[in-house]
């Protein structure tokens, strides 16, 4: 291992979407090769009741988001309908501090985020911002669970606001690396990243070749009941502290 670069020789897999090079720079700084291939994609629903369903945002004490993908699809449609964002009066409550960003690199104040930055966690936590009788909107992705519909007591309306599609010809180019033989390590950054990994290539691989890495306890937990186990799983739910987690892991093992 050379000195101060504990990645010297892994590959280090990324499935989820990138909206940064953070990570990736820090893995070839820490002598990683980064192999950027997410296992799926998003893409926003258009539908013909959009400007409908933006005229009855005004309505809402809170808006909820729970990925930056929800705050670009909703920021999307703000846009093509000319519409005027600061107008929007809603107090704004997110999941994770990269969709917080998202939302402030946008011009607009984060009122609520929880401590641990997942949809159970936010459940518990935000009644002790909000009231009972506040109306909620939340804007969310085809895949969504129904955490945070089922588990808060306030009125709370949904916006399927994207869809999640997989990235066929990434599933084939991890599944080559990953019966390579080399040194590898995997980055699930979401139940859905793993599930569509499970399908296309852990069914055939296995689980116990290479080093599997996950972004927040919900990820982890689904890949430790498909049989896998996780070895890297950062307190801070960021791909940032992943990459760190895992050169200190990788460290340990040399």
């Amino acid at each position: 291992m050379t000195n101060g670069q504990p990645l010297k020789g892994e590959h280090v897999i990324f499935t989820g979407i990138l909206r940064s090079s953070d990570a990736v720079d820090l893995t070839l700084r820490l002598g990683g090769n980064p192999v950027i291939a997410p296992l799926i994609t998003t893409q926003e629903i258009i539908a013909v009741d959009d400007k409908q369903k933006l005229l009855a945002c005004y309505e809402y004490d809170w808006f909820i988001f729970t990925s930056q993908s929800s705050v670009h699809a909703f920021f999307s449609k703000i846009k093509e309908y000319e519409l005027d964002a600061s107008s929007f009066k809603s107090k704004i409550a997110v999941v994770g501090s990269k969709t917080a960003c998202a939302i402030e690199s946008l011009g607009f104040q984060v009122s609520f985020t929880p401590t641990v930055f997942s949809a159970d966690v936010f459940v518990q936590e935000f009644p002790a911002v909000s009231a009972a009788h506040e109306n909620c909107l939340f804007f969310k992705g085809n895949l969504a669970k129904n955490t945070i519909v089922d588990g808060l007591t306030n009125v709370i309306d949904t916006w399927t606001i994207y869809e999640t599609v997989e990235v066929d010809e990434n599933s084939e180019q991890v599944r080559a690396l990953l019966e390579s033989g080399e040194g590898c390590s995997i980055i699930f950054t979401s139940p859905s990243t793993a599930s569509v990994f499970h399908r296309s290539i852990g069914v055939h691989t296995g689980y116990d070749r290479f080093t599997i890495c996950t972004i927040g306890h919900i990820t982890k937990n689904y890949l430790e009941s498909l049989g896998a186990t996780v070895q890297v799983m950062p307190k801070t739910y960021t791909l940032l502290d992943v990459v760190n987690k895992l050169a200190e892991w990788k460290g340990r093992a040399q």
